[in-house]
């Protein structure tokens, strides 16, 4: 049996980080169901409140432990491969939360401007947009430092 190579810091940052989002996407999954029936709402009346659940993702405020050295009781120090894996995975994730950003205002101007015939938007829309942006940023994020370091590892693991 091959020998369990551990996981560099920021591996460990990005499973945890996707683990949180997996955890939230699956409970909002089971709340909207539960929602619509308890409180004889429809499916899509329902989902809003589930949304809340994606509140759990501010549970990623303790990935910085998975960056920090308990032994030396300092933060753990990067080399130049992981420091360069870590800046394209954040360009990565600004490029995803950007891409979502513009086509949420323009899909809600849009919508609002030709089907609703409105013209004003709800002020609840602007957190959520927020919202939706730093989880974007963090789970694309978290897939492009799984995918750097599957790619730069090459024939090492072997």
């Amino acid at each position: 049996m091959k020998d369990s190579i551990p996981l560099a810091p920021l591996q460990r940052l990005a499973w945890f980080n996707l683990i949180v989002f997996a955890v939230a996407v699956a409970l909002y999954l089971m709340a909207v169901p539960f929602f619509a029936g308890h409180f004889h709402r429809t499916l899509a009346a329902a989902a809003q409140p589930a949304l809340g659940l994606f509140g759990l993702c501010g549970i990623w405020g303790f990935g910085s432990f998975f960056l920090y050295d308990r032994k030396r009781r300092a933060k753990v120090k990067l080399d130049e491969r992981e420091e360069l894996i870590n800046l394209q995975a954040a360009a990565v994730g600004l490029a995803a939360f950007w891409l979502v950003f513009v086509a949420l205002c323009m899909g809600v101007w849009a919508v609002l401007t030709y089907v609703r015939h409105q013209a004003t938007l709800p002020v609840g829309f602007l957190p959520f947009l927020v919202i939706a942006g730093l989880v974007v940023q963090t789970v694309f994020q978290s897939f492009a430092i799984l995918a750097e370091y599957k790619r730069s590892c090459g024939d090492d693991t072997h």
